[in-house]
């Protein structure tokens, strides 16, 4: 018989993953907290943009664009599909609906959506329109 319980991925197991498919990337954890900062770019004629995961133990994790001013689509006062703009706090999945739980790989996941955003970013950027689906923060 199969167990369904889901089972949690301690930091160490996020780390080790992390490492393995993001190994130029700087990490930080200990047995409550993990703190990640890699340059993701969504297709070879993106822009980079150096991103910033945190994730603590029994959160969910968060992501941000850091050290560069995201840009807003002419006439816009915010960036879509975000928790902060002042902050660039990006918003990946939908919480209430347990799209991401603890017992999934950050590497296989958030990261991978976080280079989705930044797609739909670029293309928002030129249209105005967000494609990259979820709810609005707005």
């Amino acid at each position: 018989m199969v167990d369904s319980k889901s089972h949690r991925l301690n930091m160490a197991k996020q780390a080790k993953r992390i490492n393995l498919l993001f190994p130029n990337s700087e990490l930080r954890f200990d047995k409550n907290k993990l703190t990640w900062k890699h340059n993701l770019s969504p297709t070879p004629l993106s822009e980079i943009y150096e991103v910033k995961l945190t994730f603590e133990r029994g959160k969910h994790p968060s992501v941000y664009v850091i050290n560069q001013k995201l840009s807003l689509y002419p006439g816009k006062v915010s960036l879509p599909h975000v928790y902060s703009t002042d902050k660039q706090h990006l918003c990946l999945y939908n919480k209430k609906h347990r799209e991401w739980t603890s017992d999934k790989y950050l590497a296989e996941t958030i990261i991978p959506w976080t280079s989705e955003w930044l797609f739909h970013y670029e293309i928002w950027l030129i249209t105005g329109k967000w494609h990259g689906g979820g709810i609005h923060h707005d």
